[in-house]
C-alpha cells in the first residue's frame, strides 16, 4: 500500500484526532507534503487510524494518523496479518507478523529498541520488494 502526504502538522487533522493523539495543532511531522510512504503496518488506536512508515526527515519508522494521507496505491502485502480486540484502546492492528502478533515488538519500535529496529527493517525490504 502507498500513501502521498497531505498534511504535516497538527492544522490538518480533525479536533477528534488531535484530542485522541494528545498532539497540537503546532505539531509538525517528520513528512514531507507530496511525498510517497509505503505503509508498512496500520492500526486503529484510541479509535484513531495510524499508519507506519518511515518519514521523510527521519531513519525510524513511526506510526502517523491517517488523515495526513491519502492512498495512491490500496494493494496491501500479501503477508499481512490482522487483529482485532474490542476491549483494547488498541482495537485492530494490521502489518507484518511481529507487528500483530508480538506486543513486545511492537512497544520496542515505539522504544527504538535494536532487535525491533532490525526486526521491522528486515520486513521493510520484503514489502519493499513486493511494492
Amino acid at each position: 500500500m502507498r500513501i502521498k502526504c497531505i498534511g504535516n502538522n497538527g492544522s490538518y487533522l480533525d479536533k477528534i484526532t488531535l484530542q485522541k493523539s494528545g498532539d497540537l495543532k503546532t505539531v509538525e511531522y517528520p513528512i514531507k507534503i507530496g511525498d510517497e510512504y509505503v505503509v508498512y503496518g496500520q492500526m486503529i488506536y484510541d479509535e484513531v487510524l495510524y499508519y507506519l512508515i518511515k518519514g521523510t526527515y527521519e531513519d525510524l519508522p513511526s506510526w502517523y494518523p491517517a488523515e495526513l494521507f491519502e492512498v495512491t496505491n490500496n494493494l496491501i502485502y500479501m503477508e499481512w496479518y490482522f487483529r482485532f480486540d474490542s476491549k483494547s484502546e488498541l482495537s485492530a492492528i494490521w502489518g507484518y507478523w511481529e507487528l500483530v502478533f508480538s506486543l513486545e515488538h511492537y512497544d520496542g519500535l515505539i522504544d527504538r529498541e535494536k532487535k525491533d529496529i532490525k526486526i521491522f527493517l528486515d520486513r521493510k525490504k520484503e514489502i519493499d520488494e513486493f511494492s
